[in-house]
């Protein structure tokens, strides 16, 4: 089933938007996507319109995805038409009948094209995977065994080849936050063949033995925790195991997933794992309920927290975003109504978080064009006096204004955030401010922070030599240690940086 113009524009409209919304979007095993013949793409869904924007983009080999849509959107014909032309198979989902459930679906296989289904069927936040329902299971064997009762030549002379199902996940350490990270995980592709013996007996049981093993290597490349207690408690360790990543990490899904291992494991073992768990994740709740972040205490890992060095942090960022105004102001001015729109319609209106990035993105692409013909109209009025060639040189000084400011904004945007961060800390400390004494309860949160801290390493040390996982976390943060070389000849950032990671030097 070819793919038309619609499809081209979609993608190069999600392309755009992904490119602007997060700063990156990393791919891991693509060498498991299945460069040609018919394919089922099995994906995780955790995050709406974002899933398929960002499958049907980043694809590996530019493969073109087919998506199943509700046949009841087909009925209008011009939705019909668009539909189609966007790549998208109607699907009755209150059909009893498989073979005519899957219809279009078998169409397109038999051409070699690749579909790409959310097993899950709904978006969801959730700390582990939703039930994956069987409905990929079905089509894939269903289809398998249509072209052994019945297996003409294609269209152009070759044999129709079962479809092989690719598990994938879709990982969003923070999945609604702007300039966050995505790392999208490929496992093994899965053959229907070893299925099909059983399908033929016995069509349910087939199915669900498939969904099971889909299920069991889609666990694999994903982060799944029993429960938000275990999940909290391991990405506070993660922060501070790994400071300053910030959750740009290659080695997230493994390291994350590993701590959610020890922590259910050694919990109901160790006594003072469990108070470890528990303190971790009291202190990330903490954090959220006094809006700072670990990198603002972490701040004083050597010092006190008082007016004096509060005072020099608040300072010191202030000078930091003063000095780098200049280059930032007028992308920031451009910018300001989508930040303003996106921060309080979708933050703080929309309580589902599944759906905030989503109405992020949608919302700035129904502003961007008005933001952007404004800039253009002002520069080309105000800069080139509405000359002919002034127009082809303000359309130019647009683009380049838009891209200089999405390939700079991250640290800047980084700064952002830590010099709001500093003020908090200020406001409470200094100026003594605020309800439920936030000054007693920001100093309370330096003191549980050391206390985590020196937990979570002694738990590393005591236990990297017998507990599989708290391996895989030793070996790590062996990995950057040994990035640094010789630490004695370091300077600045990377010295201090250094520093935190001296407790594992010695190993």
């Amino acid at each position: 089933m070819p793919f038309g113009i619609g499809h081209e524009i979609i993608c190069l409209i999600s392309r755009g938007a992904l490119w602007s919304f997060y700063a990156d979007i990393q791919l891991q095993d693509e060498e498991n996507a299945v460069v040609d013949g018919p394919l089922i793409v099995a994906a995780t869904h955790h995050n709406m319109a974002v899933d398929p924007a960002i499958l049907s983009v980043t694809f590996p080999h530019e493969r073109r995805l087919h998506y199943w849509a509700k046949d009841t959107m087909f009925r209008h014909p011009l939705v019909r038409r668009f539909l189609l032309n966007c790549g998208a198979l109607p699907v009755d989902r209150k059909g009893k009948n498989n073979a005519a459930l899957y219809a279009e679906t078998y169409k397109v296989l038999r051409l070699g094209e690749a579909i790409a289904v959310f097993p899950e069927g709904t978006s969801h936040t959730l700390p582990h995977l939703g039930a994956f329902k069987d409905g990929v299971s079905y089509a894939a064997l269903e289809y398998a065994k249509s072209i052994q009762d019945d297996p003409h030549p294609n269209s152009d002379g070759t044999l129709p080849r079962p479809a092989a199902v690719l598990p994938v996940g879709i990982v969003y350490p923070e999945k609604s936050k702007y300039r966050s990270m995505t790392i999208v995980k490929y496992g093994k592709p899965i053959k229907v063949d070893r299925y099909m013996e059983t399908y033929a007996i016995d069509p349910k049981r087939g199915a669900k033995m498939l969904t099971a093993d889909l299920t069991r290597a889609v666990e694999q490349l994903t982060v799944n925790a029993p429960d938000w207690e275990t999940r909290d408690a391991a990405e506070m360790a993660r922060w501070l195991l790994f400071p300053r990543e910030n959750g740009l990490m290659r080695d997230y899904i493994l390291v994350t997933q590993s701590l959610i291992k020890v922590f259910d494991d050694l919990a109901s073992k160790d006594g003072e794992i469990a108070m470890l768990k528990e303190s971790l994740r009291a202190y990330k709740m903490e954090l959220e309920a006094l809006q700072l972040k670990d990198s603002h205490i972490a701040r004083y890992n050597e010092k006190e927290i008082n007016a004096w060095s509060t005072t020099m942090e608040l300072v010191r960022r202030t000078l930091v975003c003063v000095m780098d105004l200049p280059l930032f102001l007028p992308g920031l001015v451009g910018h300001f109504p989508l930040y303003i729109a996106g921060y309080y319609y979708a933050d703080k209106f929309e309580i589902y978080e599944e759906v905030r990035a989503q109405n992020k993105i949608m919302l700035g692409l129904v502003l961007l064009p008005f933001v952007y013909l404004a800039a253009f109209v002002w520069g080309w009025t105000a800069l080139f006096g509405r000359t002919f060639f002034g127009f082809f040189e303000a359309l130019a000084t647009l683009g380049i204004f838009v891209w200089y400011h999405v390939v700079s904004i991250d640290e800047r945007y980084e700064n952002f955030k830590d010099l709001v961060g500093r003020w908090r800390l200020f406001d409470a400390v200094v100026l003594g401010r605020g309800m439920w004494r936030r000054k007693e309860r920001i100093l309370q949160l330096k003191y549980l922070r050391d206390q985590n801290l020196d937990g979570v390493r002694q738990m590393i040390k005591t236990y990297k030599g017998s507990q599989d996982d708290v391996h895989t976390i030793w070996m790590a943060i062996r990995s950057r240690v040994r990035k640094f070389g010789d630490a004695s000849r370091l300077h600045g950032r990377a010295r201090k940086l250094a520093k935190q990671y001296e407790w594992s030097f010695d190993g």
